[in-house]
């Protein structure tokens, strides 16, 4: 594993799904995901960073996925399962389950996994 392709591509990858999130999450969903007012951005920041490292770990080990299409693939795969695996547990002790959210918000999960991925992926092609 490259260790400054591994930290300059999941640096560029977390930034890209920290902006994401405040497309889809603060602006486009706004009204379906409500701000609480009680939201530590530092977290949020945090957790961005580390799916960008995640992905770009993923990405390093073995094969090294330095291309747009195969970066959107596997982006679309991680994104897929963390947003169930995220959802199911949020919601394991809520009596009033909203399937609706849950679907959107998997959804919204793959593709801002997707373009994390493509991000990711093409830096880490520039990297080489």
């Amino acid at each position: 594993m490259n260790v400054k392709n591994f930290l300059i591509s999941g640096v560029a990858g977390g930034i890209v799904d920290f902006f994401l999130g405040w497309l889809f999450y603060g602006i486009l969903l706004k009204d379906v995901f409500p701000m609480t007012g009680t939201e530590n951005m530092t977290f949020i920041f945090l957790g961005c960073m580390s799916l960008g490292f995640l992905m770009s770990f993923i990405f390093s080990m073995g094969e090294t996925i330095s291309k747009c299409v195969p970066g959107i693939k596997a982006g679309a795969g991680i994104g897929l399962f963390l947003g169930l695996y995220s959802d199911f547990f949020m919601n394991v002790s809520n009596p009033a389950v909203n399937y609706q959210n849950i679907a959107i918000d998997v959804v919204v999960t793959l593709v801002m996994s997707a373009t994390v991925g493509s991000v990711i992926a093409v830096v880490n092609g520039k990297l080489k």
